[in-house]
């Protein structure tokens, strides 16, 4: 119960900091808030099929995408679907490659530490972006920025020590730092397609690409294999998938229409809690499910996770100053 109250006086905190702090749309806040609740879902459902239910990633990762196809339809919804230039293309392809590889240390790093320490080491990714703009173009950030990647590097840290390990870095750690910096280049060339065209057909087309990247995988005959074997799985479980691929797309749009009324520093502020919910919906799966997903949410290991989860959403938001 008493974790409970932390987490309520946290997201009560910062919801307070933000609304007096930019006097913003009270809409814009609540719908920014829709994005971390819904991927913590989908974060979870990923530490669930990954290991539990297929033993193979390329497996896992081809199951898991396979209902995309349901947003990639919803999409001419939002907007008309333009063709591209050829220089757009390489963007589209570039992006989608990132879309695919970085789920293969993602999902590896599931099986090797809790779903909310994998969901909070995602923040590495803003730590490389400043880093790459720094050794390319010799960009030089304020003192108040680099503290704040110095907070974020030492408490993502602090939640991957093993205490029984003799001060032994989890292995999810080196993986969700593979993941982060893949990702680190996908604002960059989504920024680069934006120049050519919309964000719906921007998404469009890293969508469908992706969706034919992933199907790739099939020409592995191992693989493919797997995946034939694992059907059954797949087809018995297809209505959890569907409801997880509703969460999914949830948490990609939201943040679209929130960013119309918030500014960008806030609704990033907004998504770095993202692993408070998943410890909230660990809590609240182990009661009704028992040990079933991968989450420690013993008292020590919980008051732990919440305090560097808190100061690395702080330590994004110095980054983040201009």
């Amino acid at each position: 119960m008493h974790v409970f109250v932390q987490l309520l006086n946290f997201f009560a905190i910062c919801f307070l900091l933000c609304y007096n702090s930019y006097a913003m749309n009270l809409l814009g806040v609540l719908v920014s808030f829709i994005s971390p609740m819904a991927y913590a879902v989908s974060n979870i459902f990923d530490a669930y099929v990954s290991g539990s239910v297929f033993k193979r990633i390329p497996t896992t990762i081809f199951y898991v995408n396979l209902t995309n196809i349901l947003g990639i339809l919803c999409l001419p919804l939002f907007g008309s679907i333009h063709s591209l230039s050829p220089a757009a293309w390489l963007f589209v392809l570039l992006s989608s490659i990132i879309n695919v590889g970085y789920q293969f240390p993602y999902f590896a790093a599931l099986n090797k530490t809790d779903t909310s320490v994998v969901v909070a080491l995602f923040q590495l990714k803003k730590v490389f972006i400043p880093l790459w703009a720094f050794l390319i173009v010799g960009e030089v950030l304020h003192p108040v920025q680099y503290a704040g990647f110095g907070i974020i590097i030492l408490f993502s840290l602090l939640l991957n020590i093993n205490p029984k390990a003799n001060i032994k870095i989890n292995a999810g750690f080196w993986l969700m730092c593979l993941t982060a910096i893949i990702l680190s280049f996908e604002g960059a060339f989504y920024k680069a397609l934006l120049e050519h065209t919309d964000w719906v057909s921007a998404a469009f087309w890293v969508s469908v690409i992706s969706f034919v990247v992933q199907f790739m995988m099939i020409f592995c005959r191992p693989v493919r294999k797997d995946i034939v074997k694992n059907f059954g799985k797949y087809r018995k479980k297809f209505g959890m998938f569907l409801f997880v691929e509703f969460f999914d797309q949830l948490g990609s749009f939201s943040p679209i229409f929130a960013l119309s009324l918030i500014p960008v520093l806030v609704d990033s502020g907004i998504q770095s809690v993202q692993p408070i919910f998943v410890v909230l919906y660990g809590v609240i799966l182990a009661r009704f499910f028992g040990k079933r997903f991968h989450e420690d949410i013993s008292s020590g290991t919980m008051i732990k996770k919440i305090v560097c989860f808190v100061m690395i959403g702080a330590g994004v938001m110095m980054t983040l100053i201009s």
